[in-house]
């Protein structure tokens, strides 16, 4: 059924993990209640199968001259229009939790459906007509492909254009939805400052390296694709573009399952919101010099009552400090207090808390605590949750490292 040799078994790892990846993937998405993670295994299922078919055939299925080859030629493997549509909706659900199917979505999928009315035509013609309703048998190669699976084969110059121009578009067409989700995890990126005081965990650094994967594993796999087709003599030189998608589908599987879902659960992130921001600016920016007095007053009331809740409650030592819930605490909303972190502070909220992190450091290094604790869990005391966010955070408030600061503190002491 399958034989093991030099073309075949190097694609094996791929298109298998890509599978059992999907599975469970499936699974957590159940359990979890998570869209994204059904994204994931429908773009893993579709790099196997586009790893599929070479691997099979490789394996003996095209010179089986049986139901695999059949097999071969009816089901449609290469599914490239599926990938782009796929890759954005999976980031748009795995950061918002209230992500919801809607009908709009179906248009993105528009190009794919277009595309498989051929096979689908193909298939119903052979299989429906040709031999259910005529009751001919399949006598083209070695009598395990109908008429138009024989003409679909064949090299007639029309269809011969018709898959280059939709080969072309493919790639084209993957591209545009892989920067598109770049430039949306570019805004993703700067709510995560404005809403969390510890945004690292979710700034999802294996997905960013994700779609940088993708972006390099098209790019591959276009150059390579395009060199067999100006240059191959033989179906054997068309291996080296399957192998780079298999090793693609292979890394890609373990990323998507490092993603922790449960930690994107207070995740509500639309970059269309992110889009109007500017416009709520510019109508603030028309408004007359007493109203914007008017405004600043207003903010500067709900600043000081903002460092008065943090001196005598201490908000900052939470880890996962969010936004609305420290406006909540000083009977406010998010909207406000993202204008007074912004107008008075300069900052966003999470350079504004994690300043505070830092200043309560400088306290208990000044009070002798890392004469008995390590700086780290000092640092995670004051509410940092990592190595990396508070030395980050540290040298981009106070301008030198933590270690430094604890030297001058020594010296000044």
């Amino acid at each position: 059924m399958f034989e093991y040799n030099e073309w075949s078994a190097p694609l094996l790892p791929g298109f298998l993990q890509g599978l059992v990846f999907a599975v469970i993937l499936l699974i957590r998405g159940y359990r979890e209640e998570r869209i994204s993670d059904y994204f994931a295994a429908l773009l893993l299922i579709a790099g196997s199968m586009y790893v599929g078919q070479w691997m099979l055939g490789f394996a003996g299925w095209y010179d089986a001259h049986d139901w695999r080859t059949t097999l071969m030629f009816y089901v449609e493997w290469k599914n490239l229009l599926v990938f782009g549509p796929l890759i954005w909706l999976y980031f748009r659900a795995l950061t918002n939790t209230d992500f919801r199917w809607e009908r709009k979505y179906w248009w993105h999928f528009l190009p794919l459906g277009i595309v498989l009315l051929q096979p689908l035509f193909i298939f119903l013609y052979d299989f429906g007509y040709w031999r259910l309703i005529n009751g001919e048998p399949f006598t083209f190669f070695y009598d395990t492909r109908g008429p138009l699976a024989e003409l679909d084969n064949s090299d007639i110059g029309s269809l011969s254009i018709l898959f280059d121009v939709i080969f072309v578009f493919s790639f084209l067409h993957l591209i545009y939805y892989l920067i598109k989700t770049l430039l949306d995890y570019r805004k993703y990126r700067s709510y995560l400052d404005r809403e969390f005081s510890n945004a690292e965990q979710l700034t999802f650094s294996s997905l960013k390296f994700t779609l940088y994967l993708m972006l390099l594993g098209v790019a591959t796999t276009l150059v390579l694709e395009i060199g067999n087709y100006l240059f191959s003599t033989s179906y054997v030189d068309s291996w080296d573009s399957y192998f780079a998608m298999s090793v693609l589908n292979f890394l890609v599987a373990i990323q998507f399952l490092a993603i922790n879902p449960r930690l994107t659960r207070a995740l509500r992130f639309s970059p269309n919101r992110e889009i109007a921001k500017p416009v709520e600016k510019q109508k603030q920016s028309i408004k007359s010099s007493a109203e914007k007095e008017k405004t600043d007053a207003e903010l500067q009331v709900w600043a000081n009552k903002l460092e008065t809740h943090l001196q005598e409650h201490r908000d900052y030592l939470n880890p996962d400090l969010k936004m609305g819930e420290l406006a909540e605490s000083i009977g406010t909303n998010t909207s406000v207090m993202s204008r007074v972190i912004n107008s008075i502070y300069g900052k966003n909220f999470n350079d504004f808390i994690n300043a505070h992190r830092c200043e309560a450091f400088i306290r208990m290094i000044r009070e002798g605590a890392h004469h008995r604790h390590t700086l780290l869990s000092i640092a995670l005391d004051c509410g940092f949750n990592s190595k990396s966010t508070f030395n980050r955070a540290f040298k981009k408030h106070a301008g030198i490292s933590p270690g430094e600061a604890v030297k001058r503190e020594m010296v000044a002491g």
